[in-house]
């Protein structure tokens, strides 16, 4: 294999990633007009199914800005697009919905069914990328693009994909774990922090790959984006083996903290290529990349910005593996405080770490969510917008709306937080719930209704070849 993977985008696996995403946004929208907005607690499983979609979204997003490119069996496509199609909605409704929501008690043993073909196909992906002929998923040869596959002139250095899928493949195990051990016994989750180990080294290897992405679309110097991936290379692990020690060992959270602080390179380094302060090569900038620029400027302002609320919530609040900000606690008890023996609700926002939790997660994974979307219409969108659709405006649209979306959600959740301010909507939520909610649904219902149009186009124009 070459040493670089040349990106593009499978539409297919586009169109799996958007519905997976809806799947993931309906769920939350469910819980704050169903729940939060009658003043009820919003279930446990509705904020789990949730983050998991829309996490899921994204990883299959990556994954179709490279499988273009890769030798990958015919068989093994099918089963990739398959899984990618019906596993997060399936798991959210078959599993999550069933069992927490109906008690129907087999539910349970259906969302690993759910959910470890979906992380197989994945991690196949991930490692195909990374440059591992993995047998039976692989073929020989040179890859040629598929009937639905657009492509870039953009190529990466396959190292961006290793480190990330190791480190997210433990955090994916140590999800099952919690999974088996815990859930499936109705037991609370002990020491609270498994569930950092579980999300945030999948989360933060997801973000470090984003980043790299952005680096090099935006076409920063060879020099530097070597030096970013070595970054990343020595980030990963230490936040892993810091998240490992917080749990076991029980030490300071700045164990994890200041490894996480050196992963933080990335965005800035995204951020200030977006900006256009760092050394470029002198060719290959992609078409309309400065429009493009602007708004993953913008995006990557609000992931600095989250990204750091999250090291601030850790190092004073959850100082300990036992402590978390996220649940109420129980009547007598001190809060913040460990993982309740039983649910009874998440802790209130106005004026407490919650709150700024709260921020941290929700428009920090947004921003992520945003900043995928805008690399992937800089590779492929001139082509799409302007040679397929005949539609520029369109791709000018979707810059703007596409990170406005999570800027409404962070400002809701900050006013939802400022104690100054009156509790609910409009006084503060109302900016996520009446501006941020709506825009959200529109780019993912228009990006939906673009991904089916192009597969009738593309079928359409392959036909006529055939002719």
């Amino acid at each position: 294999m070459k040493d670089t993977v040349r990106l593009g985008l499978n539409i297919p696996l586009f169109v799996a990633s958007v519905i997976a995403i809806a799947v993931g946004t309906f769920t939350g929208m469910v819980g704050i007009w169903g729940f939060a907005a009658q003043k009820q607690v919003v279930p446990e499983w509705i904020k789990v199914s949730h983050a998991h979609a829309s996490w899921w979204a994204v990883l299959i997003l990556i994954a179709a800005t490279v499988v273009p490119s890769l030798p990958l069996a015919s068989w093994f496509r099918k089963f990739l697009l398959v899984t990618a199609l019906i596993c997060p909605g399936a798991w959210v409704v078959l599993g999550q919905f069933a069992y927490y929501h109906l008690g129907v008690g087999f539910a349970k043993y259906l969302m690993p069914v759910f959910e470890i073909p979906l992380f197989v196909a994945l991690l196949g992906v991930a490692l195909v990328a990374a440059g591992v002929r993995v047998p039976f998923i692989t073929v020989e040869g040179e890859p040629k693009p598929g009937r639905y596959d657009v492509m870039s002139s953009v190529e990466v250095d396959r190292r961006v994909f290793l480190v990330p899928a190791l480190v997210a493949t433990l955090g994916v195990i140590v999800g099952f774990a919690i999974a088996a051990h815990f859930k499936a016994a109705g037991q609370p989750i002990r020491p609270a922090a498994l569930v950092q180990l579980h999300d945030h080294l999948v989360l933060i290897s997801a973000s470090s790959v984003i980043a790299l992405l952005a680096l090099r679309v935006l076409n920063v110097s060879e020099s530097l984006f070597k030096a970013a991936i070595r970054i990343m290379e020595v980030a990963l692990p230490l936040v892993a083996l810091g998240l490992i020690a917080f749990n076991v060992l029980g030490v300071h959270s700045l164990v994890w903290v200041v490894p996480a602080g050196i992963y933080y390179i990335l965005p800035v380094l995204a951020f200030l290529a977006a900006l256009g302060v760092l050394p470029r090569r002198s060719t290959g900038d992609l078409p309309y990349i400065s429009a493009i620029r602007v708004s993953l400027a913008f995006a990557y302002a609000m992931i600095l910005i989250l990204v750091a609320q999250g090291a601030h919530i850790a190092l004073v609040w959850n100082t300990s593996p036992d402590i978390t900000v996220t649940f109420k606690q129980p009547e007598g008890l001190s809060y913040p405080g460990p993982y309740p023996a039983t649910f009874i609700g998440r802790a209130p926002a106005k004026g407490t770490p919650r709150g700024l939790e709260n921020a941290h997660l929700s428009p920090g994974s947004w921003s992520h969510v945003a900043a995928m979307w805008l690399i992937t219409l800089a590779l492929v969108g001139p082509t799409i917008f302007v040679e397929k659709l005949r539609k520029p405006g369109l791709l000018y649209l979707f810059l703007v709306t596409i990170p406005i979306a999570p800027a409404f959600n962070m400002l809701g959740r900050y006013l939802a937080w400022w104690p100054d301010l009156p509790a609910g909507a409009p006084g503060g939520i109302g900016a996520l719930w009446y501006a941020g909610h709506p825009i959200k649904g529109f780019n993912i219902i228009s990006l939906f209704i673009l991904g089916v149009a192009l597969l009738y186009i593309m079928s359409k124009s392959e036909v006529e070849v055939k002719r």
